[in-house]
């Protein structure tokens, strides 16, 4: 019962102690790798909704203070803690990291750290969904040389009901790989004896 509230106990702390962090305490170099990640991320981040360009209106970030900006084409700031690789992000997983660190090897509490405060989307939009089709089409067009293009290797043939190269290549080494693989075992064991 005292280690539950403990737990609890030191979970609130590190909640209360790590909602925010003071960006000195970050050496200016990560800082400096999570603006350039900031700054990055934006466009691809505008790309996933409607209406947006790659260009967005303002992308900006101060390692000094990790204040950042990102304004899409549209007028509309995305919610960057929805994201990974952002400012919010960055924050988020140092105020964890702080929180574990304060929780002196409690493996329960570094456990609550992590659990109770995640980061990034927890529930992420699909905006590129990929639908797939059962039916089948029969696509193409005559070009007036007779010759059909299909593809390499899949049994088509040319002018003539002749195979194309490739067919003829990938045939032939169908009908005699098994024999040859076979011819080279023997081979080897001939000369084991």
């Amino acid at each position: 019962m005292h280690s539950l509230v403990a737990v609890v106990v030191a979970s609130l702390v590190g909640f209360v102690t790590t909602q925010t962090i003071d960006p000195d305490t970050v050496p200016k170099a990560l800082r400096s790798n999570w603006c350039l990640a900031q700054t990055t991320s934006c466009p691809l981040i505008c790309l996933q909704t409607p209406g947006n360009s790659e260009a967005p209106e303002d992308n900006t970030c101060d390692a000094d203070t990790l204040s950042f900006s990102c304004v899409c084409s549209n007028g509309i700031s995305p919610n960057a803690s929805e994201y990974s690789q952002t400012i919010p992000y960055f924050l988020c997983t140092e105020s964890n990291n702080e929180c574990v660190d304060n929780c002196a090897g409690n493996s329960g509490c570094q456990s609550a750290c992590r659990t109770n405060h995640p980061c990034g989307a927890q529930e992420p939009k699909r905006v590129n969904i990929t639908s797939t089709s059962t039916s089948m089409t029969k696509t193409g067009a005559a070009t007036g040389t007779g010759i059909d293009y299909a593809g390499f290797a899949t049994g088509s043939s040319g002018p003539g009901g002749k195979k194309n190269g490739g067919t003829a290549a990938i045939d032939l080494g169908q009908s005699y790989s098994a024999g040859i693989v076979m011819a080279g075992l023997f081979a080897g064991f001939a000369l084991l004896l």
